[in-house]
């Protein structure tokens, strides 16, 4: 997008922080209820056969469904499943990318432009961990050549094109570097561990070995097992409550990496096939109209022999 449309929407967002609860599967409890609030109760019967249906499945309505019987399901029911066992995540914004039609190749982005990067944040728990079992600098495991926030520790980011006319939004990428960080520290210490090491060496720091060990299995490990999907539901609730987009895309891996000139070193299939699958996004063979529209954008287009997107409509 334009940057004078990515400042704009920024600018009209509040400017304190965004604070974000999540909890594993919550993801499927949002998108039961948004389905719900827009069409009306249903009965379960219904929902299992509609989009969303495989989302029933899900432990946290195991009890609402032995309940339930046969009868239906209001928005309601849906808005009060809710587990303790949640994390709390800051969220800000930022901008990627360069309008430049020469340069937009290197920052990975789908056509010339900014995309507005969401950024999810360890909260202040986390935070006084890390200064208590590694170390106080907190800018020592940022990646600042990578849309992290310079004011927070980011556990991860999702980049977004989009397009008021059309109500479009592409997700162009979910990443995070600080876990892939953490994994090598941890087989480090490890190694370091089976050595008989008392410390850790990193750099020009010396790191307590049992300390690190403590972050690294008891902290690290509560993000690992939620971060892709927490900061894909992030993503999608701010593209619908915040900016009201109706048709929200996500990039497949082949196509993905095509239309973001990624070569080598592509990321995991996973987060490009499995997570959109998991939230029920649609496989299809169309670009979002304002990716197809663009110059460049064509040109990459044409290049493939079969696209595929994912795409979940409002």
């Amino acid at each position: 997008m334009k940057t004078e449309l990515a400042q704009e929407i920024i600018a009209c967002l509040p400017t304190d922080r965004t604070l974000f609860w999540y909890y594993k599967d919550y993801y499927a409890v949002y998108l039961l209820h948004r389905e719900l609030s827009q069409h009306g109760a249903r009965t379960v019967s219904e929902l299992r056969k509609g989009r969303f249906g495989r989302l029933l499945r899900k432990p946290i309505f195991t009890e609402l469904l032995a309940k339930s019987g046969s009868g239906k399901l209001c928005a309601s029911d849906i808005e009060n499943r809710w587990s303790q066992d949640y994390e709390p995540y800051v969220l800000t914004l930022s901008t990627w990318g360069s309008e430049h039609a020469k340069r937009y190749r290197y920052y990975q982005v789908s056509r010339p432009g900014k995309n507005l990067v969401l950024q999810m944040n360890f909260c202040s728990r986390h935070d006084a961990l890390y200064r208590q079992y590694i170390h106080n600098d907190m800018d020592y495991f940022k990646c600042l050549d990578h849309p992290v926030s310079r004011d927070y520790c980011t556990l991860a980011w999702a980049r977004i094109d989009l397009d008021l006319t059309t109500g479009e939004a592409l997700i162009e990428e979910v990443q995070n570097d600080w876990l892939r960080d953490m994994d090598y520290l941890a087989s480090y210490a490890k190694r370091c561990a089976l050595r008989g090491h008392a410390t850790v060496r990193l750099g020009n720091w010396t790191l307590d070995l049992a300390k690190a060990l403590i972050y690294l299995e008891s902290e690290i490990a509560r993000h690992k097992v939620i971060w892709s999907e927490a900061m894909l539901s992030a993503a999608i609730k701010f593209l619908h409550e915040e900016i009201g987009i109706k048709r929200i895309y996500y990039h497949s891996p082949d196509t993905g990496a095509a239309m973001k000139n990624i070569r080598y070193s592509k990321p995991p299939r996973s987060i490009y096939k499995t997570l959109p699958m998991q939230f029920c996004f649609e496989s299809v063979n169309e670009a979002p109209s304002f990716i197809s529209r663009d110059k460049q954008a064509k040109r990459r287009i044409k290049t493939m022999k079969n696209q595929q997107w994912f795409c979940m409509a409002a």
